[in-house]
C-alpha cells in the first residue's frame, strides 16, 4: 500500500511539473492553442513525426491575423513571433535583450558550444567583433585562389559523373564543401571529393547527425538543459572535438606557430593565440555606452569556433546547393537563364575571378529562391535576456523563449506571391524592391547574422559556375519533385536523396 501511495505521489508530481507553466499565456492574454502535457503544442516534433519548422508552420497558419502567438515548447512558454514589425525589435532594435539563441546559461558546459552559434552576452560580442574580419571581402578575394584549385578537382569529379543517370547531389556537394573548407580555414587537403569513405566526411556527419538518438538529445538539450547536463549528456560526440584539436595543432606545429601566406583561419587563430587575449565592447543597451572588455584566447575557445565553422560551413553550403540544382532540374526555363549568365560571364573573363559573385545576380537570385523555400533554419530562436515589454504591453519575463518562423514567413502568400513556385525574378531588379525588410531571412538578420555568408556565397558560386559550364542537371528516373524533411535535423535536413542526372552540354 505504501508503495503504491509512493507511486501516486511521483506520478502527480511529474504531471504537476509538466503542466505547470500552461497558465503563463492566458495570465498574459497572449492567443495561445491548448497544449498537451510534457508535449505541449509539438507533440508531432517530440515523437519526431515532422520538423520543428512544420509543427510551427501549422500553428502560424491557425493565427493568420496575429502578430504573435504564444505556445509551449514541451513545458516551457515560447512565443511564436509574426509580425516583421516585432521581428525587427527582437532581432535588431532591442538585440541587448534577445542577444541569446536559447539556454544561455549551458553553452559552457560543452567545448563544442563555446562558438559564435550558442554563445550569448559579452562573450559572443567580444568574439563576433574579433572574428569579423576573417570574414571580410577583401580577405575572401585573397582566399578565392584557393577556392580555384577546389574547382580544378570538383571539373574532374564531374567529369567522372558525366552522362551519370543518378548522382546524389548531397554528397557530391559534401565532398566539394568540405574540400573547400578544409583548404581556407585550415590550409589542408581534406581529398573529400576522391574519397566518399574520408575522415573530414565522418566528422562532419557527427556534428549533424539527424539519427534518433541525436535527435532526443539534442530536443532534450534545447527544452529540458538542466536534466540533460545533470544525466551527464553531451550534444557533440568526445572524438569530433579531439579530432578538431588534434588536426589545429598539428597545422600550428606545421606552420611554426607563425602566420602564413595562405591568409586562413588558422593564420588568424595563431594571431589570436599569440595574443593571449582578445579586446573588444561589451554588449548594451541602445543607448547606454559599451564597457571596454577583454576575454582570454585558449585551445577550447579556438577549437570550438574551427569546428563550428567547418560543421556549419560546409553542412549549410552543401544543402543549398542541392537544393538550387533540384531545383534547377525541376525548372529548365530557369536552368537555361542561369546557362546563359554562366556562359556570358566565361565568354567575357574566361575564368573565375572573386567578382564572379557580383557579376552573376541571377544565379544569386537562383540560391536566395532556394534559400526562400527551404531555409537552413526553418525556426530562428531566441531568448530573453532582461525582463522586456512588447510594444503591445505584453511584459516577457527572463528566460522566456521566442521563436521565429523563419520557412512560414518564407511561404506566406501575402509576403511572397505564388509562395511554392521557384521564381528567381523574385530577387531581381524591382521585384526585388518589393521584399519587405524581415521577411527573407535565409542567413538571419541583425547583429547575429550568419558570420560565414560572403564566404558561402563565394563558395557556393563557384561551384554553380563550373558545373553549369559543362553540364546541365534533370531529375533522376524516380526522383519525386516534392521533398520530405528530416524530423530530427538540427538544421533543415532532406529525409531523402536528391539525385539528378548529369548531362554534358554540346
Amino acid at each position: 500500500m505504501l508503495a503504491l501511495i509512493i507511486t501516486v505521489i511521483i506520478l502527480s508530481l511529474i504531471y504537476y511539473l509538466t503542466i505547470s507553466k500552461f497558465n503563463y499565456w492566458k495570465q498574459k492574454q497572449v492567443l495561445y492553442p491548448k497544449p498537451i502535457p510534457l508535449f505541449g503544442n509539438f507533440k508531432d516534433y517530440l515523437l519526431l513525426r515532422k520538423c520543428i519548422f512544420e509543427v510551427a508552420d501549422d500553428i502560424y497558419q491557425k493565427y493568420p491575423n496575429e502578430p504573435y502567438v504564444g505556445v509551449f515548447y514541451g513545458t516551457e512558454p515560447t512565443l511564436i513571433v509574426k509580425d516583421p514589425d516585432y521581428i525587427k525589435l527582437i532581432l535588431t532594435k532591442d538585440f541587448y535583450y534577445f542577444n541569446s539563441r536559447e539556454n544561455s546559461g549551458y553553452h559552457d558546459k560543452e567545448v563544442a558550444l563555446r562558438n559564435l552559434f550558442f554563445t550569448s552576452g559579452d562573450e559572443w560580442k567580444i568574439v563576433r567583433q574579433n572574428l569579423t574580419p576573417v570574414f571580410s571581402s577583401s580577405k575572401m578575394k585573397k582566399m578565392f585562389h584557393l577556392i580555384g584549385i577546389c574547382n580544378g578537382e570538383f571539373e574532374k569529379t564531374l567529369d567522372k559523373k558525366a552522362n551519370s543517370t543518378d548522382t546524389d547531389l548531397r554528397t557530391l556537394m559534401a565532398g566539394y564543401t568540405i574540400d573547400c573548407i578544409s583548404s581556407c580555414m585550415f590550409g589542408v587537403n581534406s581529398e573529400a571529393m576522391n574519397n566518399e569513405v574520408n575522415i573530414f566526411r565522418k566528422m562532419g556527419e557527427a556534428i549533424f547527425d539527424s539519427s534518433t538518438l541525436r535527435a532526443y538529445k539534442n530536443i532534450t538539450r534545447t527544452i529540458w538543459p538542466a536534466i540533460f547536463y545533470n544525466l551527464g549528456q553531451r550534444l557533440v560526440v568526445v572524438e569530433v572535438m579531439d579530432f578538431f584539436q588534434s588536426l589545429i595543432e598539428s597545422v600550428f606545429k606545421e606552420r611554426e606557430y607563425k602566420e602564413s601566406n595562405r591568409h586562413d583561419l588558422i593564420d588568424f587563430m595563431i594571431n589570436l593565440k599569440q595574443k593571449k587575449y582578445i579586446h573588444g565592447e561589451s554588449i548594451s543597451k541602445m543607448y547606454e555606452q559599451p564597457k571596454t572588455i577583454s576575454h582570454k584566447v585558449d585551445d577550447d575557445l579556438i577549437t570550438s569556433q574551427c569546428a563550428s565553422f567547418f560543421g556549419a560551413g560546409h553542412e549549410t553550403s552543401s544543402t543549398i546547393l542541392a537544393l538550387t540544382l533540384f531545383e534547377l532540374a525541376k525548372n529548365p526555363e530557369v536552368q537555361d537563364k542561369a546557362i546563359a549568365e554562366v556562359d556570358a560571364y566565361f565568354n567575357k573573363n574566361g575564368n573565375l575571378f572573386y567578382e564572379s559573385v557580383h557579376e552573376t545576380p541571377y544565379l544569386y537570385a537562383c540560391f536566395n529562391e532556394a534559400m526562400r523555400l527551404y531555409p537552413v533554419l526553418g525556426v530562428i530562436t531566441r531568448e530573453v535576456m532582461d525582463d522586456y515589454t512588447l510594444p503591445s504591453g505584453v511584459s516577457l519575463h527572463k528566460g522566456i523563449r521566442i521563436h521565429i518562423p523563419v520557412y512560414s514567413i518564407h511561404r506566406d502568400p501575402n509576403y511572397f506571391p505564388k509562395p511554392l513556385c521557384y521564381q528567381p525574378e523574385r530577387f531581381l531588379g524591382e521585384e526585388k524592391q518589393n521584399i519587405l525588410p524581415y521577411t527573407f531571412m535565409p542567413f538571419g538578420d541583425g547583429p547575429r547574422i550568419c558570420i560565414g555568408m560572403r564566404f558561402a556565397m563565394m563558395m557556393m558560386t563557384s561551384a554553380l559556375m563550373t558545373l553549369l559550364r559543362k553540364y546541365r542537371v534533370e531529375l533522376a528516373e524516380g526522383m519525386p519533385r516534392e521533398l520530405i524533411y528530416e524530423p530530427g535535423g538540427f538544421t533543415t535536413q532532406i529525409g531523402v536523396k536528391i539525385r539528378v542526372k548529369l548531362i554534358p552540354r554540346q
